[in-house]
């Protein structure tokens, strides 16, 4: 939702502007209960597009693009997203992400 994703993602982009671009629930579909997000809508070429999601239902139409996280409480002590940065940043030299997320894919693991 964007109440919080908004927050996370201005401390992760840290002013840099990378993060140009945010889609949160409001740009969902749901369906059959469960909020879909197709990410064809953000760019035909899916080759630098990234879902940074904890609901795997959310992106399942695109599951090559898809890095799973576990879910946040209010956990101070939570660093998911700091252990995701190198791999984030490595993403940057590859030509299409799918190529090294869908390696992982069958792991699904909570980073």
């Amino acid at each position: 939702m964007e109440i919080y994703g908004c927050a996370v993602a201005d401390k992760l982009d840290n002013n840099r502007s990378i993060l140009n671009r945010r889609y949160y629930r409001q740009h969902c579909t749901l369906e059959l209960g469960s909020y879909i997000k197709d990410l064809s809508v953000v760019h035909s070429d899916l080759s630098s597009i990234v879902i940074l999601d904890n609901s795997p239902g959310a992106y399942r139409s695109h599951p090559d693009n898809a890095i799973p996280i576990k879910s946040w409480f209010s956990d101070p002590g939570d660093t998911a997203l700091l252990n995701l940065l190198p791999m984030l940043d490595a993403l940057r030299f590859t030509a299409d992400v799918r190529s090294v997320l869908s390696r992982n894919l069958h792991q699904h693991r909570l980073w």
